[in-house]
């Protein structure tokens, strides 16, 4: 019995490793558990049901019970419930004396699982300081043996290492899947600290050039220059000029919708994504802007305010938003600057005649 349990438990470990790697994101889909790590729980029972160990005729003994305790404390009873079906399932199709055990047994893990989750137990926590619940939870597992013939005598002989080889790979599991959250969740955490300007807290070019490749038809690109700042930076120093990028960084956040998203362009120059935008209003939406920054009192400059000139564009699925943006962008600079201009064929024409001369 010993040999088959520990084959089981290196198929468990095995398994769970592979299973790990679905997991891509964090957090790893919150309570809601996909239909293909559904079915890969469920692969996961029924392939250690393969290879049981069989201590009288009828009673097979394995690792089953594991990915059931996985899913419910991650997932909650419902998920815990839905992999438990399938498995108990095949269990009563492989048949023999000790079926209704089977079931009463993984139903009482399902149950001990449940309790555990809802006193606050964690996958998290099962590996660190919750960790005497790794075989409290299993406790229910042998407990049926005792309704069979000979009951007590199987009870005696089983249930001390079957509890004992699913609470160890309990445990293993656990570890492989709270390490790759971990892991997971450091890289979410390196990604946006490199995709963040140190500066404004703004997201940098490389999220920008990111977010610019996907964007839809109707999203709209606006470029925000601030005027003259090469002024304020000379007659104030440069660490108001940071001051003052910081401001003018939180009045755009503050005037953008939930869906929209600022960035820290380089310099003095910031970018604006509006989302889902429609075309008719978007150089009301760029005056808007442009008049927020103006009115919004900088205290880095003693309440004084700043301007800035601002080009919009519309995506329409075209590759080179940006240069359209940027032709609305020179044309407002050339205009006197402090004014918003939105892209059109004239723009170019003018930005191309300007480049010539």
């Amino acid at each position: 019995m010993v040999r088959e349990l520990f084959l089981n438990t290196c198929i468990l470990v095995a398994l769970t490793y592979a299973l790990s790697l679905m997991y891509r994101e964090w957090p790893p889909g919150g309570n809601r558990l996909p239909y293909t790590r559904l079915l890969a729980f469920t692969a996961m029972g029924a392939a250690l049901m393969s290879f049981p160990a069989e201590v009288s005729p009828g009673v097979l003994l394995d690792l089953r019970a594991v990915p059931v305790v996985l899913v419910t404390l991650r997932y909650g009873p419902g998920m815990g419930l839905a992999v438990a079906v399938p498995i108990l399932l095949i269990r009563t199709w492989h048949g023999g004396a000790g079926v209704e055990p089977a079931v009463l047994a993984l139903l009482g893990v399902l149950l001990m699982a449940t309790v555990a989750r809802r006193r606050g137990v964690t996958l998290q926590g099962l590996v660190s300081t919750q960790l005497w619940w790794a075989p409290a939870l299993l406790l229910p597992y042998p407990l049926p043996l005792a309704l069979l013939p000979d009951g007590a005598q199987l009870f005696l002989q089983s249930a001390a290492p079957l509890i004992a080889f699913n609470a160890v790979g309990l445990l293993i599991c656990t570890s492989i899947l709270v390490g790759r959250f971990q892991a997971l969740g450091t890289l979410q955490r390196l990604t946006r600290q490199a995709e963040l300007d140190a500066l404004t807290a703004l997201p940098n070019r490389r999220r920008l050039d990111a977010d610019l490749a996907r964007l839809g038809t109707q999203d709209a690109l606006l470029l925000i220059d601030i005027d003259h700042f090469k002024r304020v930076n000379d007659q104030y120093g440069h660490s108001v000029g940071d001051e003052v990028l910081k401001e003018v960084s939180r009045c755009l956040e503050t005037q953008l919708r939930a869906r929209d998203t600022a960035y820290r362009y380089g310099g003095e120059e910031f970018a604006v994504i509006l989302r889902r935008t429609d075309p008719a209003f978007l150089t009301q939406v760029a005056e808007r802007l442009r008049q927020a920054v103006e009115s919004y009192p900088v205290q880095s400059l003693q309440g004084r305010s700043v301007t800035v000139s601002v080009g919009a564009a519309i995506s329409e699925g075209l590759p080179d938003v940006v240069q359209r943006a940027d032709a609305a962008l020179y044309e407002a600079k050339e205009g006197g600057r402090n004014c918003a201009r939105t892209y059109s064929p004239q723009v170019s024409e003018t930005v191309r005649v300007a480049g010539g001369a």
